[in-house]
């Protein structure tokens, strides 16, 4: 008789080009590599710049939205470690690489759990207030003049 023993019986995803470009990027910041976790598709209308969670993204990022208004952008999204933000909570962290073109135009990381609130870290850990400098408020006024029409 011959017995199989199947362990880990789901299918493992593996990156396509686009995980690749976000995988190497991720371990050429020094990241350790966890698990890939799939891709998803985020696109936004200006309109919708002023609502969550599209604001509270593009507050982390160091690029501008606007040449992204209405086009696809493959969020690449793995587990990591040796992240800043791991260094705060001591967890390993969801990143999301975002792709457009082939490109890498910013990302998102969170603590890997649900239960951290509040609009968590650009790609390479900082707050919203890093990433716009310390008049958050300020900048938030301006965002919503700009993008709330």
């Amino acid at each position: 008789m011959l017995f199989l023993l199947l362990v880990g019986c789901g299918p493992k995803l593996e990156p396509d080009s686009t995980g690749e470009l976000a995988r190497q990027y991720l371990v050429d910041q020094g990241y350790s590599l966890k698990s890939y976790e799939g891709s998803q598709v985020y696109s936004f209308e200006k309109h919708e710049l002023v609502d969550m969670p599209h604001k509270s993204i593009w507050a982390r990022q160091t690029v501008q939205p606007d040449p992204y208004i209405g086009k696809e952008i493959i969020q690449e999204i793995f587990i990591v470690k040796n992240h800043p933000v791991s260094k705060i909570y001591g967890k390993k962290v969801e990143v999301r690489v975002f792709i457009v073109d082939g490109k890498i135009i910013g990302g998102t990381s969170y603590p890997d759990d649900d239960t951290m609130g509040g609009w968590g870290y650009s790609l390479e850990g900082k707050t919203a207030e890093e990433v716009q400098g310390d008049k958050l408020e300020e900048w938030s006024e301006e965002w919503n003049k700009k993008y709330g029409q």
